[in-house]
Order: structure tokens, then sequence, then C-alpha cells
């Protein structure tokens, strides 16, 4: 392997490295030279023209020293092809960016399409990215550093940081007659919320969001999202989160964290308030609280809550788990991306799922990266039925559903994303629910026999709830697609209702001025 600031193994330096491999000697000189010049003072960049070679090299690296961030290959070279020669990485260096190369005369042929599309979605690489074609090509590096922000956040184990501000304070984001009235109050900081305060601050309405524990809710958690409409090579949920806290707070959003709202008092204002006896008035609310996590109703597990017992999955917990055995409950969405995630730190992670499969409640493409790395087994018709414990949790009782066989297993972590509740249990009466504890909205009021109780001479509108001028968006909505794009959908599109509703209001409250 050709090196631009040194052979591996040579020295001592604890920069880590950025490696090329590409069988094109003058591709392979550009890509070596604009990644020098640009990360070369924090990178050790590395190239060589031989696949078999450079992954003879990568595989003998000391793992504990010599930390790979990125690894670009070009994808047609004669020896290996691209996403064979990142696959063979996964299991050495499974925290390492895996970046298949492509060059622009190839993108356009469906034979580069399908191998891209096949590589991703096995999982034997995590992006594609074409050859820079020219001396500072701003669109490689774009990619680039999206890259290596994503390893260096992986790596540092926290994804972003959120300055938490007083909600007192008349500054930036306060109304400017420094009152505490708003004309929407937001419930809750998960993606619907936190689309609601984009739209709500950018439209000139007065919003405050308030947030019992941090900004992102489940969302915030995913250690990657790549089904989301924009993110070609998808982002983490705190990233997510971060940006649109920020992107919020620019437009004059207040936010509110580490509050939790304990009441709602209904009527032409609305009051919300929270545990520590703060009474917030506004003339809207949207509710977006999200869910919570299900306990496993375990109880020697829930003794061991934050002792090796997890519910939910940050990427900040994945390095506390860096070659151990860990297990996983669940079968969605969530808890695929988690293992995934996990996988990368852990020796070996398991998921239990009670069901016969994963087709019905996870996406393909997560179901497709699952099955293809090697260090995730998935075990079907299994629940935890017990689990030992000496100060923190060791070995868990594993549950055959089909059988009643049980079998201990040791283990060093048990995470549980199994689903979750809504947060509605503090909403008053008036507020309808189904079943399930999900706020009715819109439409469906007219299936719900509290409907008679509606006191404005209108039908109520897509998300309003049976109390005029709540609304409902998000995981926290009866029939909602519990999906984070549709979440932001709804976040924004009850911005447009809350506008009707207010303009509503003024024309309703200025009929009964007028004198008979």
């Amino acid at each position: 392997m050709r090196a631009t600031t040194g052979r591996v193994g040579q020295t001592r330096d604890a920069r880590p490295h950025i490696v090329v491999v590409d069988d094109n000697a003058a591709d392979l000189e550009l890509l070596t030279a604009e990644i020098a010049a640009r990360y070369g003072g924090a990178y050790q960049v590395l190239g060589g023209c031989s696949p078999a070679d450079t992954l003879h090299d990568l595989m003998t690296m000391d793992g504990d020293h010599d930390r790979v961030a990125v690894v670009l290959a070009g994808q047609w070279m004669a020896e290996l092809n691209g996403s064979e020669f990142l696959a063979s990485l996964r299991s050495r260096h499974p925290r390492a960016k895996r970046v298949l190369l492509i060059s622009t005369l190839d993108r356009g042929h469906e034979r580069t399409a399908d191998a891209i599309r096949d590589a991703i979605a096995s999982g034997r690489v995590d992006h594609y990215l074409s050859k820079p074609t020219r001396v500072a090509d701003e669109s490689f590096h774009r990619a680039m550093s999206g890259f290596l922000y994503e390893w260096t956040s992986s790596e540092e184990g926290s994804a972003y940081q959120v300055t938490v501000r007083d909600e007192r304070d008349a500054g930036r984001g306060a109304r400017r007659e420094g009152s505490d009235r708003f004309d929407v109050a937001i419930v809750g900081g998960g993606p619907a919320g936190l689309a609601a305060a984009v739209y709500g601050a950018s439209e000139g309405l007065a919003t405050v969001v308030i947030e019992r524990d941090s900004i992102g809710g489940q969302a915030g958690s995913s250690s990657m999202i790549r089904n989301y409409l924009g993110f070609a090579r998808g982002i983490g949920g705190a990233e997510l989160a971060r940006q649109a806290y920020e992107q919020a707070w620019l437009f004059g959003a207040r936010f509110m964290i580490g509050r939790e709202v304990t009441d709602l008092r209904c009527g032409d204002t609305q009051a919300l308030m929270t545990a520590d006896g703060t009474a917030i008035e506004t003339r809207t609310v949207i509710l977006a609280a999200g869910m919570r996590y299900n306990r496993l109703n375990v109880p020697a597990l829930e003794r061991l809550v934050g002792r090796g017992v997890y519910y939910g999955a940050s990427p900040a917990e994945a390095r506390n788990v860096s070659g151990k055995e860990v297990h996983l409950v669940g079968a969605g969405n969530s808890a695929g991306q988690a293992a995934l995630h996990l996988a990368k730190w852990a020796e070996k992670v398991t998921l239990l799922v009670r069901g016969d499969g994963l087709g019905k409640s996870m996406s393909r493409y997560l179901l497709e990266e699952t099955e293809a790395a090697a260090n995730v087994q998935v075990l079907l018709h299994t629940r935890v039925g017990d689990g030992s414990l000496q100060g923190r949790l060791e070995a868990l009782t594993l549950v055959d559903g089909r059988s009643g066989r049980t079998n201990v297993v040791a283990t060093d972590a048990l995470f549980a994303l199994i689903g979750a509740t809504p947060h509605t249990e503090w909403l008053p009466p008036v507020i309808a629910r189904d079943v399930y504890g999900f706020v009715v909205t819109g439409a469906d009021l007219t299936h719900d026999e509290r409907l008679d109780d509606w006191l404005l001479p209108r039908s109520p509108r897509t998300f309003e709830t049976t109390a005029p001028g709540v609304f409902a968006v998000g995981d926290v909505r009866s029939r909602s697609m519990k999906r984070v794009a549709s979440s932001v959908g709804e976040g924004s599109e009850a911005i447009k209702e809350v506008h009707h509703f207010l303009e509503f209001q003024a024309k309703f409250s200025a009929l009964r001025r007028r004198p008979t």
C-alpha cells in the first residue's frame, strides 16, 4: 500500500487513517492528493493500487492503535471489485466508513446502479461517492467531510449537544413585548414537534417547545435513518434533531428542556402546567409528546436498568459494549437500526424476536442488512424470561415460545426496543383517546361519541382533537404511521391548521361582540 503520509507500522502516529484503493493510477493520484491536502493534518492518508495488498495491510493493522476512519474503494477494480473489498473489512474495522467509489462515466450505467444498490442493501458498504473530477472538487469534499463527521461522532460517543437556555430570558425567541403568552405551545421535541416549531416560528407565531427529556425523541436515538427523504447516504437521528433544533431556534422558537407537562386546561386560551408549577398560557397547543418504551416486566431485569439493561439504544451507549456480547429485544425498524449500530462495536449481537419473522415489522433494507451482518444473530420465537445478576447483568434466561424450553446464556448487556405507549395519561378527559391511549383527531372523531361535546359550528379539522385549538401530531396521534418522515409532515401541516383556527377564532369573537 502506497502511503502519502507514512506507512502503517513504521511510526506510532496516533492519527486515524483514511485509506484509498483504486487500480486506476490517475484516479488514485488525484484522490490521495485531494484527501491529503484537505485532511492530512489530522489523518494519515494511505493509498494503494492493489486491492489484495491493501486488504492485507488493513487486516493486519493493530485495531487498538491504528484506527481507520474511512476506506474508499473503486468499484470496478480488475483484481477485486470494491464492494467485495469493503465487505471483507467489516469484521476487522466495523466502525470505519466504507465508501464505494464510482467514476462519472460509470454513474449512469445500470450495471453500476445495481452494484451500488445491492452493496448498500446487503450492508457490504455504507455509502457510495463519485470520484473527484478536478482539483478542489467541493462536491467530493462535502461528502468526505460528512463521512468524517459521522465517524468522529461515533468514536466520541456523543452525536450532538444542545445548549439549554433559560426559558424566562426575554432575549431571542421571546415575544418582544416580554410576555410569556404564546401563539402555539408544542409538547414534545421529537421530529413532529421540531417540524412544528420550525414552521410555526418561521411564519411569525410566538412558539415554545416543552420537552421533558432530550431533543429528538425516539428518533434521536437511531444511529442511522436511511429512508428519510433527501439524505441519500442516511442521517443519524441525533444529527437530524440537532439541525432541526438549531433551525427552529434561529427562527425564534423558545425551548423548555427538562420540563414535564402535567396538566392542560382548555378554554378560549389554553394553559399548560409543568411539574414545577410553571403555567404556560397559549392560544393553541400541539401535542407531539410521542411514546415511551414498553417495559419487559421481568422483575430481575427492572432492578438492573442502567446496569446492563437499557430501554432504547442511543449511539453513545455503543462504545460501552466494545468487544462484548449483547442481546437486543425487538423486531421493528428501531431494533434493526440499533442492532446494526451495536454490531460495529460488540463482538456479537443477538436479536430476540417473539414472532416467526421480521418481514412484517422491519423495512426490507434493514432486514437485508441485518441478515448480511456476520456478527448479528436473530433468534425467532424467543422471549426473555429472567436474568441473573451480581451487581449488574451477567446472564439471561431465554424461553422458546413454541416448546417452552429455557436456555441460560451469558451476556454483557440487554437492550429492549419492544414498542411504546403514548405519553397521554396527563391529558384531561375532554381530549378523546383510543383504547390504546393515542389521541383521536380530525375525521376519526366522527366515530367517537365524545364529538357531542364539540363546541364550534364546524367539523374538526385535520389533526384537531376534541378540544378546539388543541392538535395532535406524530406518534402520539391515533392511526399515525409512526415514521420520521410522516411525523415531520404532520408537524409542519399542523401549523397550517393553527393558522386556520386562529383566523376562525378571531372572526367568531368579532361576531360575538357585534351588537344585536
